[in-house]
């Protein structure tokens, strides 16, 4: 592929993507840009010299429904898109993330953009969700240092593809945020106890069965799922894209994409109940994260034993090239 079609075809995923967020959140003046008014209006606050951790609070309906629960680089992160309206800003944030998500993608197996079609993509978009962004850094080395806005799912997409550009960028825009706000750790954490319905689903009775990725921790796809599956979370369709790097050929990652609107369709007309994270554990579970888990058990126990089976080894090849040193 020419580097003009793979740049003309990132920018019309981009806009896909891009679309869905804004007109979502035009739609729904009131609710701002949606999750993502949670870091923008944080930025905001930073610019009006302001701590986001004691002006983000709970007073309201949605999104004025919780305190900042984002450390306070994601904040940093979103400073570009503080001067914008929310939906432009929500637009443009998902619309640039899946761009760079489509970039990554074109470069290492295009196979893998059946995940623009999946349901958490779309919930994603509609929600202005970071997971496209981690999802594009765990593609690109280059993008890593945007992990520190998310470290939870953003730990999973490093292990993926570790690098020492990863680690040093993460630094810098930690210690930025110290510059900023020397209590921001503290701040972050005084509000994390409010969140303990967040936890990782191999961590639950119903969610053991996942464990059974650690019969593939020798493939980065299986560190991957492990770590995503331990990783604190809400069960809602969105986390869950970066499993869509599990899938080793465009059948497999089609079938992902299709399981997770199995799951995704029965599980809206709950949506609006105070119960709606319950109701979709099951879901999320036995529609994507076992999807997944068996797609991946049926990749090679180790990655040098890809090129022994036929198209299996597509993932890994890649990532050999790459000049980026493991830490």
């Amino acid at each position: 592929m020419t580097p003009a079609a793979r740049v003309i075809i990132s920018l019309v995923f981009g806009g896909w993507g891009g679309s869905l967020a804004y007109f979502a959140m035009k739609f729904h003046p009131a609710q701002l840009a949606k999750d993502f008014s949670y870091p923008w209006r944080a930025a905001r606050a930073l610019l009006d010299g302001h701590d986001p951790y004691q002006v983000i609070q709970a007073v309201g309906a949605y999104p004025f429904n919780a305190g900042l629960f984002y450390p306070l680089p994601a904040a940093i992160l979103a400073l570009p898109f503080a001067p914008l309206r929310p939906e432009v800003a929500g637009g443009l944030f998902i619309g640039l993330s899946s761009a760079l998500l489509a970039w990554g993608i074109l470069g290492s197996a295009p196979h893998r953009l059946w995940l623009f079609a999946s349901a958490p993509f779309v919930h994603a978009a509609i929600l202005g969700q970071w997971s496209p962004i981690i999802t594009a850094s765990a593609l690109t080395p280059a993008l890593q240092f945007i992990l520190a806005g998310k470290p939870t799912t953003g730990l999973a997409a490093w292990l993926y593809r570790p690098t020492w550009r990863g680690v040093i960028g993460g630094t810098v825009v930690v210690a930025l945020a110290f510059v900023v706000q020397p209590s921001w750790l503290s701040d972050w954490r005084a509000a994390m106890p409010s969140t303990q319905r967040y936890r990782g689903p191999a961590l639950t009775i119903m969610g053991s069965f996942l464990f059974l990725a650690l019969l593939r921790w020798r493939r980065r796809e299986g560190r991957l799922f492990m770590a995503l599956a331990l990783v604190p979370q809400l069960p809602v369709f969105y986390e869950q894209l970066l499993l869509w790097l599990v899938p080793s050929t465009g059948w497999r990652s089609l079938a992902l994409t299709a399981c997770s609107w199995v799951g995704y369709l029965a599980w809206f007309p709950h949506s609006v109940s105070p119960k709606q994270n319950e109701i979709a554990v099951p879901w999320v579970l036995f529609t994507i994260y076992l999807p997944a888990l068996v797609i991946l058990l049926m990749l090679p126990p180790r990655e040098e034993d890809a090129d022994m089976q036929n198209g299996e080894g597509q993932d890994a090849a890649p990532a050999a090239t790459t000049q980026e040193a493991d830490p």
